[in-house]
């Protein structure tokens, strides 16, 4: 998560119109463009200037996701499959899994309601209980063997600084559940990575030769039919080819590793000009 805030900070603010740059490039942008702002930040972190801090801009949106799991009806009688956790925040719900700030609307809506200065001063760790402030008080009274814990508990070592959650702009929206993955008839295909893709373009190869043999019966129905078909893949065909050209592009803005428009193409190696021209 912090890497990939790292990286994006480098391909969008001084990366734009240099897919692949050079080394020499791309270390004279680290050296002289990019550490010069963190020394910055950490000196104004690290010494008290007598000036106004801002707060982190993931406040604001912490608590917009906040009052919304708050206003978010639950569904009674509760699936068995979720199990909120308020004393050691966690929950098994999918919302949670993929929430920006592990948070779901089990979990705030069994704890008390928190005071205005909770979204000031809460502190995010990186071991559970997740998030730690006085007002998190759960519903429920204290299991056994298990200590409430304290806002002078907390450990510095486990904590999340403030610049260290992502922002919503490297993050997509709320996507829909996804289907579990099926490991087991992964397991069942015992070829290597090579002899599959190779299979895979070849029977793609032999595919285009016989659809190019169609164009002289100017046949619309086989037409609609391909479109209709195989219209996922043509999507991602051309995903990939147009990520491959903004990326070869020297006038176009570079993709971005998160955007929407080519999230599916996101595993995409994009070939260098030489090479998509020679083929």
């Amino acid at each position: 998560m912090i890497m990939e805030s790292h990286w994006r900070h480098i391909k969008v603010d001084y990366l734009t119109h240099f897919s692949k740059p050079r080394v020499d490039l791309l270390i004279w942008i680290l050296v002289i463009k990019l550490a010069p702002t963190y020394y910055k930040k950490i000196n104004l972190l690290l010494n008290d200037s007598g000036r106004f801090r801002e707060l982190s801009s993931w406040r604001k949106e912490f608590k917009q996701d906040w009052l919304r799991a708050i206003n978010t009806p639950i569904t009674i009688p509760l699936n068995p499959k979720y199990q909120p956790d308020p004393h050691h925040w966690v929950c098994t719900c999918p919302h949670f899994v993929k929430s920006r700030f592990l948070i779901c609307k089990h979990l705030v809506q069994n704890v008390h309601p928190v005071a205005p200065t909770f979204f000031l001063e809460v502190q995010r760790n990186r071991t559970t209980p997740f998030w730690m402030h006085p007002s998190l008080i759960p519903l429920d009274s204290c299991p056994p063997h298990v200590t409430t814990p304290t806002w002078t508990h907390a450990s510095e070592q486990g904590r999340v600084s403030e610049g260290e959650i992502r922002s919503d702009d490297e993050i997509s929206g709320d996507d829909a559940e996804e289907d579990l993955v099926d490991t087991f008839s992964r397991q069942l295909d015992t070829r290597t990575f090579q002899e599959r893709m190779l299979t895979h373009i070849k029977n793609i190869r032999d595919f285009c030769d016989g659809l190019e043999y169609q164009i002289q019966f100017n046949d619309y129905r086989m037409l609609t039919t391909l479109e209709r078909n195989d219209s996922s893949f043509l999507r991602l065909a051309d995903s990939c080819l147009d990520r491959e050209r903004r990326e070869n592009s020297s006038r176009t803005r570079s993709p971005t590793t998160w955007e929407k428009e080519s999230a599916n193409a996101m595993f995409y190696r994009a070939r260098t000009r030489s090479q998509s021209c020679s083929t």
